[in-house]
């Protein structure tokens, strides 16, 4: 997954070699473990209420999100960590109401504050330091702004155990949700959470992708995921955050 923080030390040092390193990258590598919980990526897309609105996007990447929105009327902007990347994201030829930066998602210098009416981003937070963004995004949200985000967790044994054996699939200082995280943001938002994928992927991978696995992984998910024992073992949450 993608990230934008920019921070001053060799954490982001790291992290903008990483990204930029795969800005060519058709990021198909890991397309088969995500096929079944494309429905959960719609998420954090862009709600009508926002279209004519503020948008941030945290961790634009190759500009996927805003290719996307070419029918959006209101205001773009998309950050990222890795410079390549944003030189990637202006040659899309999008409007003029879309613009890439370079920023730093820690401190959204760039960003007025009271000026983002929605915010996103798809596996970003997870990459920065929590302490620092968490008060930065407060104060960029207009007073009924909206942020929302879809964040791996720190999930069950066996996924544990996939990231502890693809090492070269993420960065060295990521850190998957857990307790505290959402604690910390919860200092500052009103937080918001819906936890998914418990069977997802796992199933549907042994069965290749089967449109009924896929199916019958989604259903016993919802099921399961009522009960807090499972939620802990969930592999994303979908986050929503409004400022107190």
């Amino acid at each position: 997954m993608r990230s934008a923080a920019l921070d001053s030390g060799g954490r982001s040092r790291n992290e903008a070699a990483f990204h930029d390193a795969r800005v060519d990258d058709d990021c198909r590598k890991l397309g088969y473990a995500y096929a079944s919980v494309r429905d959960v990526h719609g998420f954090n897309d862009v709600p009508p209420e926002y279209r004519n609105r503020s948008v941030l996007e945290l961790g634009c990447f190759r500009g996927n999100r805003a290719l996307a929105l070419r029918d959006f009327r209101g205001s773009y902007t998309g950050i990222d960590i890795s410079p390549a990347a944003i030189d990637h994201c202006a040659e899309l030829g999008l409007p003029a109401n879309f613009r890439f930066r370079v920023d730093n998602a820690n401190t959204l210098d760039t960003i007025g504050d009271g000026e983002v009416d929605y915010a996103f981003g798809d596996g970003v937070l997870h990459h920065l330091d929590l302490a620092c963004l968490a008060p930065a995004l407060a104060r960029k949200l207009s007073p009924d702004g909206c942020a929302r985000f879809i964040e791996p967790a720190q999930g069950n044994l066996l996924l544990r155990a996939f990231r502890k054996l693809t090492p070269k699939l993420r960065t060295p200082d990521e850190h998957p949700f857990d307790r505290a995280s959402i604690e910390l943001l919860q200092r500052h938002f009103r937080v918001s959470i819906v936890h998914e994928a418990l069977l997802r992927p796992w199933l549907p991978m042994l069965c290749f992708n089967a449109g009924w696995s896929i199916a019958a992984a989604r259903w016993m998910d919802r099921r399961l995921l009522r009960y807090r024992f499972f939620r802990q073992q969930a592999w994303l949450l979908l986050i929503e955050l409004r400022r107190r």
